[in-house]
């Protein structure tokens, strides 16, 4: 049958493996989720930015543009989801005294 020392390494073996599956993150992900994490991160941080252009200038960016323009930003990002830095859901403020971009979604859902 089995031998000892081969049912210990075998033992040994599975609590490596189910440690390594608790404890250790997955790196190896789906090109699926890499977007979907890229897109959240840019999305926190265009956002972050927006507040931060709205905070110094004291006024809602009119378009994507101002930030790029205000060094907020080199260049508008592309959204991983559609690979088009044009496809960009802005959230438009409904106060008419202070009109411009409140707010920045991803383009393709």
């Amino acid at each position: 049958m089995w031998k000892k020392g081969t049912l210990i390494a075998l033992a040994l073996f599975g609590l490596a493996w189910l440690a390594a599956k608790v404890f250790v993150p997955n790196y190896v992900t789906s090109p699926r989720e890499n977007r979907e994490r890229t897109l959240r991160q840019d999305l926190f941080t265009m956002n972050q930015i927006l507040n931060q252009y709205t905070l110094e200038n004291h006024k809602n960016p009119q378009s994507l543009d101002d930030l790029v323009a205000g060094g907020y930003l080199k260049k508008i990002p592309t959204d991983p989801s559609s690979g088009r830095s044009d496809t960009w859901v802005l959230e438009w403020s409904d106060d008419p005294k202070s009109p411009g971009i409140i707010g920045i979604h991803g383009g393709h859902r």
